[in-house]
């Protein structure tokens, strides 16, 4: 579960129009932390601060021209016009888990009009399929919706809202703890994935698998055999 060329790891995916994808470089380190706190007031405080800091991208980052053996990944989004920075999306990947996840995206205010960052998703997906993932995680704040619709819209299943995930900025000078939500997409085939043993399921777990899942395999085999007897 390598990072490959970042074309190979898009290939088939659309650049956004008037813009291209880049990855990021030792030299963008600089400007990206800059970009951040002038786009993202909010990322002062909670897990995604880690990205104002140089030495996170130094340390834990695939830069270009240098080691692919580090677990994050970033994408640069550059106009085409001026060749600038308009917008970042980190990935992750976790080796022994097999798993991707996208831990901040970020667009320059003035150019989130054009739905890029919406492509966020989809550019998660794809490289998680590259790179031979067999799931995909995305973490959605809960204060906007487009981010919400936008994970469903491209084939993401909600599996939960987990309270007090992390710190926000909610108001000017008031921090929290807010909830978020966390989007699924398999992409592996249904015979590498284990269903859970029914019996193994407590009353109220059993009641979140039939909200999320639908029936369990054990219901549906016993459907025609139910029915039979009721007739």
């Amino acid at each position: 579960m390598q990072w490959g060329e970042l074309s190979q790891m898009l290939s088939g995916h659309a650049e956004p129009r008037g813009c291209y994808i880049q990855q990021l470089a030792r030299e963008d380190i600089p400007q990206v932390t800059e970009h951040l706190r002038e786009w993202y007031p909010d990322i002062q405080v909670g897990t995604e601060s880690r990205h104002l800091e140089p030495s996170f991208y130094e340390r834990e980052f695939f830069l270009r021209g240098e080691s692919p053996d580090r677990s994050l990944y970033a994408m640069l989004c550059r106009s085409q016009e001026r060749h600038e920075i308009i917008g970042l999306l980190t990935l992750e990947k976790n080796v022994r888990g097999l798993q991707i996840s996208a831990p901040m995206g970020a667009i320059k205010p003035s150019h989130r009009a054009l739905g890029i960052g919406q492509l966020g998703v989809t550019v998660l997906e794809a490289v998680g399929r590259s790179i031979g993932a067999e799931v995909a995680l995305y973490y959605s704040t809960l204060k906007l919706a487009r981010a919400q619709l936008n994970a469903e819209h491209h084939g993401f299943k909600l599996v939960g809202i987990v309270p007090a995930f992390d710190m926000d900025a909610i108001a000017p000078g008031t921090v929290k703890r807010v909830y978020e939500a966390i989007y699924a997409k398999v992409l592996t085939g249904p015979e590498h994935v284990h269903i859970p043993d029914w019996n193994a399921l407590i009353p109220s777990t059993r009641a979140l698998f039939t909200h999320l899942f639908g029936a369990h395999p054990i219901h549906l085999a016993n459907a025609p055999v139910q029915e039979r007897k009721h007739g």
